[in-house]
């Protein structure tokens, strides 16, 4: 059997005041009392500085965006008056942004199958032009189809009912002459008044 011996200096430990063990107990919950509460400060400072910083951060972001926006609604962009002068005049964003905007709708820069040339020269169409030809196109082929079946029935229409009038009004005119229709009504009147003899 092994034996183990400790030796503790406790010189701070004051025999007058209390126990041993009063004093280790102490000792340790002041230890811990000290730990729980720097944990705590850390927790609390973290928690603190995550605050300061998100305000701070919103404070700079709200400050640079109101700064960014005063800057471009004041800012002005030189552009010249022709091509030929030296003189600019000043235009704000929108109005620039605009100006290119239209600029670029009303330059031809697209062939006849919709894609983009790299030269002037080959270009047929402005983006309107373009889609305005492309879906017009598309609906007059739709009408002028559509038109055309409509007048090639109502043509078949006209010339099968003027046929079968025509063809009705001469096989009337042909059938009344064969029958010869004076003679017959001659005929019957003859062969009524046979009757009428014969029945008196």
């Amino acid at each position: 059997m092994n034996k183990l011996t400790v030796e503790l200096e406790l010189d701070w430990l004051d025999s007058d005041s209390g126990s041993v063990s009063d004093a280790i107990r102490d000792e340790v919950v002041r230890g811990l009392q000290d730990r729980l509460i720097q944990k705590v400060e850390k927790q609390v400072q973290a928690a603190l500085e995550s605050k300061i910083t998100e305000a701070a951060d919103k404070v700079t972001n709200e400050y640079l965006v109101a700064v960014y926006q005063e800057r471009l609604q004041n800012l002005k962009i030189p552009v010249k008056k022709s091509t030929w002068g030296s003189d600019v005049e000043y235009h704000s964003l929108s109005e620039y942004v605009g100006n290119q905007f239209d600029n670029f709708l009303q330059r031809k820069t697209l062939d006849e199958y919709g894609k983009r040339v790299d030269y002037e020269r080959d270009a047929k169409y402005t983006i309107f032009e373009y889609f305005a030809k492309d879906i017009l196109g598309k609906e007059l082929e739709k009408k002028v189809s559509a038109l055309i079946s409509e007048a090639r029935q109502k043509a078949e229409n006209t010339v099968l009912s003027t046929l079968e009038k025509n063809l009705r009004e001469q096989l009337s005119a042909d059938i009344i002459g064969r029958l010869n229709i004076p003679s017959m009504l001659k005929s019957l009147q003859e062969k009524a008044a046979e009757i009428e003899m014969n029945g008196q």
